[in-house]
């Protein structure tokens, strides 16, 4: 099969474009933390703080960190591409180093293509073959250690590998939350990308299959 000229771009949604596995579960440690040298430093410069003025701060701050929170849970960046090549995942870069903010899927290591209907679109799942060329997943004791650097440096470790580019353990595959995009719009434009030997299913919320393999490339979203 030749590859075809065409490339399919998405928009994916959360922060796991560009934050690394577990960033978000280290916010509420940096705002506890924070809350309690502010009132370290208050008692020690002014004294003790009025019960009715602690709690409005405590409030308007935890506020605000849902505010960030759900910006950062429903965030949206172009992170996926699809061509005659393979899939591509990752938003673009000028960093001398791009391979570790963006993973490369030849259409030779996937196996299977899972698509998966959701309220803000659709949940592609990527599913690797045996002898698929991949970037090892990171084990647990490797994660802790990120989590406490980041949890000091959040700036300089947290821009590392983002977890839409790292492999889930089992089985080895990608998630990928595509936004906008309906399951029937997806499937119609990955069946001429993706060679006979990739199995395209179109499963229901609850992962029955409702479509295995292909679309025919002649077919049409349904309106």
């Amino acid at each position: 099969m030749e590859p075809v000229n065409e490339t399919f771009t998405a928009l994916v949604r959360g922060p796991s474009t560009k934050l690394p596995r577990g960033y978000l579960w280290l916010i509420p440690i940096w705002l506890v933390a924070i809350v309690a040298g502010l009132r370290y430093a208050w008692i020690r410069v002014l004294g003790p703080i009025e019960w009715w003025y602690c709690g409005q701060a405590l409030a308007g701050l935890a506020f605000a960190a849902l505010v960030m929170l759900a910006v950062l849970a429903t965030v949206r960046h172009v992170a996926f591409r699809a061509d005659g090549n393979g899939i591509r995942l990752g938003i673009r870069t000028d960093r001398k180093r791009p391979k570790r903010r963006q993973a490369y899927l030849w259409w030779s290591d996937i196996q299977q293509l899972a698509i998966i209907p959701r309220h803000y679109g659709l949940l592609l799942e990527i599913t690797l073959g045996p002898n698929a060329r991949i970037t090892p997943h990171r084990g647990w004791p490797r994660q802790t250690l990120l989590w406490l650097g980041m949890l000091i440096m959040p700036v300089g470790l947290g821009r590392g590998t983002p977890r839409l580019t790292e492999p889930r353990s089992t089985s080895p595959h990608y998630r990928v939350r595509i936004c906008d995009v309906t399951p029937n719009e997806m499937a119609v434009a990955l069946a001429p990308l993706a060679p006979p030997a990739v199995d395209i299913a179109m499963l229901t919320r609850r992962r029955h299959q409702l479509l295995a393999r292909r679309i025919p490339v002649t077919a049409q979203p349904a309106a």
